[in-house]
């Protein structure tokens, strides 16, 4: 069994871990049981078996095995400890456990940890958050014999469920919903209950180096959106500078824009009632608490500014958003994971669709976001950074090259191989097409490079964000040519294969009531690209049901404005629309 994962792994194919842990499970005999107990002080139970293993090569990777669960599990639930659970006599599980420290770099500062010890970072600073910093984590190892069984938790809510009551409330405020990406920032503001205004920004954050070059056009872009939507709420829409509106408008225009509808706006310069924001980061209680995405590759690589000084001011990102809302406005942040279940979950049941189970879904764009959100709107408060997620043991050729090269399986954040970033999101488009196409379909390939969509310098290959960011024209190069060459097709199906992975993964570790998945983002903007998705999907597991947030979405009043808007699309902007009735469940909570 284990030579025949290291076999195939040296072939460069993926080993997932779901089925390491299937086979180690009906085969292994050593236990090496998780007790991990979570932020509300519950505990969680995943009682791992290891095999007997012969060589170094197989010990290691049983490790390796063991590393990416723990790795998984503080990257999606997090933890205030592990405990560990091995045979006495077991001297190289024990040896095992012990090292956990080393590995996952328990005594490190955030500044010093690497690799896996990047998921601690995070824990630390949501415990910070939740527990005041009443524990710090740790790792214990115990002797199975003193195990007790763990009793599970169901999932609770915390009141009724509130998501077909928030449309009515959009009906008579002004209200603005962001949506944050990677590779751009989309704003809607609606009008009383009338979508006014959108406006998309294209950026590069993660070439940032100061927070201020962060959280400075996310203001800018709400004054200009504040002063457009004052305008339409006296009945001036006619006013609004459409120059500044313009996708590709400069920082000089959009200010021209924001000075010249202030003052035609005079005294009906308004606030809006409520903002909701979706932001690419691990947010809880409304703080930006990640802080090791690529987004702040920069700023965490600017030695010559203090990278927590630095992420302190995007944490508080929603304090300074309170200077565009009314006294009693609310101020609503989430991140665009959970913001995609949300917006589905209000969509369905405003539709009469029943959310007793809550809403689970994915985001596949520049990164895989992962959403969670119960049925009483309350989003669970933990990390779900499920698109750190270790799903391939395997692929060793692809592990050789280093993280920013195409080819590469390596996290852009940790540099650890396998870790859905460069499975399931914009990133796995582009290894997939290098994989398959010099090969396969050589034309295409060149027409690539030909458009400086893939760009060699030496020996690595980058698709580039400088002068000229390539990132989107490179993914819909690959996603029209689809629905062309079986070999382009064939990437999305494989993508399609590691959403079922993922969703393997996310069920074992999170269990979440709601089975089904919906899928927001450019890659399922392409009815073409998604159906080539669900068809790889099915290849794994045949029964998995998952929904594209295309037009078949729009339910509320607002979504149906925007499906029938003839510029911008339900794929592009329904996040936006979702953070609108977000922010209008902080009026509720009022």
């Amino acid at each position: 069994m284990l030579n025949d994962f290291l076999e195939q792994a040296k072939k460069d194919e993926p080993v997932y871990i779901t089925d390491v842990r299937n086979a180690f499970e009906k085969e292994g005999t050593r236990p090496f049981h998780l007790h991990v107990t979570l932020y509300d002080e519950s505990k969680k139970s995943f009682p791992l078996s290891l095999p007997e293993t012969r060589s170094r090569e197989e010990e290691a990777f049983a490790a390796s095995y063991v590393h990416a669960m723990i790795y998984n599990i503080l990257s999606s639930l997090g933890a205030v400890k592990i405990e560990i659970y091995t045979d006495a006599e077991d001297e190289k599980a024990a040896a095992l456990a012990e090292g956990l420290d080393e590995v996952f770099q328990t005594k490190a500062s955030k500044a010093e940890r690497t690799g896996y010890g990047k998921s601690l970072n995070v824990n630390e600073r949501i415990l910070s958050v939740l527990l005041k910093g009443k524990y710090c984590f740790r790792f214990e190892r115990k002797d199975v014999s003193e195990e007790k069984p763990v009793e599970s938790k169901t999932q609770e809510t915390k009141g009724e469920a509130v998501f077909a009551a928030l449309p009515e409330l959009a009906k008579d405020k002004m209200l603005l919903g962001i949506d944050i990406g990677g590779t751009d920032i989309k704003l809607t503001a609606s009008v009383k209950g009338a979508l006014a205004v959108y406006k998309e920004f294209d950026w590069f954050p993660a070439g940032f180096e100061r927070a201020e070059q962060l959280i400075d056009p996310v203001l800018m872009l709400t004054r200009m959106m504040c002063a457009a939507a004052s305008l339409e709420a006296s009945g001036r829409g006619a006013e609004i500078d459409k120059a500044a509106f313009s996708k590709d408008a400069s920082f000089e225009a959009m200010e021209r824009g924001i000075i010249s509808m202030e003052q035609a706006a005079g005294e009906g310069l308004r606030k809006f009632d409520a903002i909701g924001l979706s932001f690419p980061d691990v947010v809880i209680q409304n703080l930006i608490v990640g802080g090791e995405t690529f987004k702040t590759k920069g700023m965490r690589e600017n030695k010559k500014l203090d990278y927590e000084e630095q992420f302190g001011k995007i944490s508080v990102l929603c304090e300074d958003l309170k200077a565009f809302v009314t006294e009693d406005g609310a101020v609503m942040n989430t991140n665009d994971g959970p913001m995609a279940a949300f917006t589905a979950a209000v969509e369905q049941a405003w539709a009469g669709e029943d959310v007793s189970n809550g809403f689970f879904a994915h985001t596949l764009g520049t990164e895989l976001g992962t959403g969670w959100v119960l049925p009483d709107g309350s989003i669970p408060e933990i990390p779900l950074e499920v698109y750190n997620f270790m799903i391939d043991l395997g692929s060793c050729v692809q592990k050789q090259y280093p993280s920013n090269d195409v080819r590469s399986i390596n996290n852009y954040n940790t540099n650890l191989p396998g870790t859905l970033q460069k499975y399931t999101c914009q990133s796995g488009v582009f290894r997939l097409a290098m994989k398959y196409l010099p090969e396969e379909e050589p034309e295409i390939y060149q027409e690539a490079l030909e458009q400086g969509l893939f760009v060699w310098d030496g020996n690595e290959v980058t698709v580039p964000t400088e002068p000229k960011d390539m990132r989107k024209p490179c993914l819909e190069f690959f996603m029209k040519k689809a629905g062309e060459s079986e070999s382009c097709g064939e990437i999305f199906r494989k993508v399609g294969e590691y959403l079922a992975v993922t969703w393997e993964e996310t069920d074992y570790i999170l269990n979440p009531a709601a089975k089904e998945r919906s899928l927001f983002g450019r890659l399922v903007k392409s009815p073409v690209c998604f159906r080539l998705m669900c068809e790889g999907a099915g290849r794994r597991k045949p029964d998995l049901k998952q929904y594209a947030a295309d037009g078949g979405l729009a339910n509320t009043d607002l979504m149906k404005q925007l499906e029938a808007h003839p510029d911008y699309t339900v794929a592009q902007f329904a996040q936006a629309v979702g953070a609108i009735y977000f922010g209008c469940l902080g009026l509720r909570q009022e």
